[in-house]
């Protein structure tokens, strides 16, 4: 076990999140899942419970990753929530929980990751979940697009800062993925409709293939990429569709 390498993941029951996992454990690491709703614990994985709009439970989660595996070596920031409100109608209850499950937790989870990596002498990676809405605007999501256009800067700047310590920073920006959540909606005809025109590849992504791209930027293959958001979307941004 202690030449295995440990990877926290926020967000880790569905989705993305829960595809990263399975990617890390198909890798050989050993993985502390993170999230409010259950993961179900098995070999190599164990289950922390955790609300990440909520300070008090967000800043015990990378140590007791410590007293669990003795280390860290990658954290994967990929919890979020998308209240779903424009910009006219967000109040301030739907802005404080979007900035904190989105903004604050990775900040201050890497920065505890980012201290005992440096400690332990672990020349660790950080990735963090960004979006398509990191780079372009979505309509009637204010406070979301918000928060992910600070992770993009986000990881620049922890990029920069960590560097000197062979710490390497990235995001990943998702287009369009199909989830158990997202299912209903994208099977719906306009949407449908709407992937096949405005997405060259014509058809949402798959968790898989984020938490390929993961594993990858998590691996000696990407010694030499840091401060990047690397954008996964089927050519969703480089086409500007006019009609």
């Amino acid at each position: 076990m202690k030449n295995q390498r440990v990877a926290i993941v926020t967000g880790a029951a569905q989705g993305i999140g829960a595809a990263i996992v399975e990617e890390l454990l198909n890798n050989s690491y050993l993985v502390f899942a993170v999230d409010k709703n259950e993961v179900k614990s098995r070999s190599n994985l164990i289950f922390y419970r955790a609300d990440l709009s909520i300070t008090s439970e967000v800043s015990s989660i990378v140590s007791e990753c410590i007293n669990k595996f003795g280390r860290i070596d990658l954290l994967v920031n990929n919890a979020a929530v998308s209240l779903g409100k424009n910009f006219l109608d967000t109040d301030l209850l739907t802005w404080e929980t979007t900035v904190a499950v989105n903004q604050t937790a990775p900040f201050f989870l890497s920065q505890a990751a980012a201290r005992r990596m440096i400690e332990l002498g672990i020349s660790g990676r950080i990735i963090n979940i960004a979006s398509v809405n990191s780079i372009a605007a979505e309509m009637g999501h204010s406070s979301y697009v918000t928060t992910k256009g600070a992770i993009a800067m986000m990881t620049k700047s922890m990029a920069v800062d960590l560097a000197k310590f062979k710490i390497l920073v990235n995001g990943i920006a998702p287009g369009p993925i199909l989830t158990e959540t997202s299912e209903p909606i994208f099977s719906q005809s306009n949407y449908v409709s709407a992937i096949e025109k405005g997405v060259p590849l014509q058809r949402a992504g798959l968790p898989a293939e984020v938490a390929d791209l993961v594993v990858f930027l998590a691996s000696e293959k990407a010694s030499y990429i840091t401060g990047q958001i690397v954008v996964i979307d089927g050519g969703f941004l480089a086409y500007c569709r006019m009609t």
